[in-house]
């Protein structure tokens, strides 16, 4: 049972229809986090004692903002809903999401993704020199984390119960992001999240 003295840890989340996404809710939950999921379809995920579903818009700072509102952190895994390739999406994402986490005053950003587009050195006008920029400049203590692979069958938060193989090391992942999150020993770096054995 939550301590009522303690107050509650609230997280938001974009991507929870993918299998990180259900082991991310799975693992807040068993830590009594209150969850909030951002979805298109507010009925697409099933109610849970401390799981909140709101609508919400990643690519409008206005809207990110106001999904966001009274929050203590956001996780986004963009890997989980961009197009592969398309990497203006991608930092088109981000860029909202810090722009709306500053306007709304949340403090704390987690962003999951493949991060091999922003790799190599980025000319003076390019879209991700911008991002950099916009990065080191910003208030808010970020934190990116590169993707885990995804296993070929779509997981379920019950299916973070009792974790099998294919589950377990997502629910690793999960642990130590949490970890990450709430610790932020990782501020304003990238980092990569060894399933075996902690960060990198």
């Amino acid at each position: 049972m939550h301590n009522l003295e303690t107050p509650t840890f609230k997280l938001v989340l974009y991507g929870a229809h993918s299998s990180l996404g259900s082991a991310l809710l799975a693992e807040a939950l068993h830590r009594q986090y209150e969850a909030t999921a951002i979805l298109t379809e507010l009925n697409s995920v099933r109610a849970r004692p401390g799981l909140r579903t709101k609508g919400g818009e990643l690519f409008d700072p206005i809207g990110v903002s106001q999904s966001v509102a009274g929050m203590d952190a956001v996780i986004a895994l963009l890997d989980a809903g961009q197009p592969p390739g398309d990497f203006s999406q991608h930092f088109n994402a981000l860029l909202a999401l810090l722009d709306g986490l500053e306007t709304a005053g949340v403090p704390r950003l987690l962003v999951v993704d493949d991060f091999d587009w922003m790799n190599g050195e980025p000319t003076p006008d390019s879209p991700v020199h911008h991002l950099e920029e916009r990065l080191l400049a910003s208030p808010v203590s970020w934190t990116l984390a590169q993707a885990p692979e995804q296993p070929s069958r779509l997981l379920e938060i019950d299916d973070f119960r009792q974790p099998d193989t294919t589950a377990l090391p997502l629910q690793r992942f999960a642990i130590a992001l949490l970890d990450e999150m709430r610790l932020a020993l990782h501020r304003h770096q990238r980092i990569h999240i060894d399933l075996h054995g902690g960060k990198g």
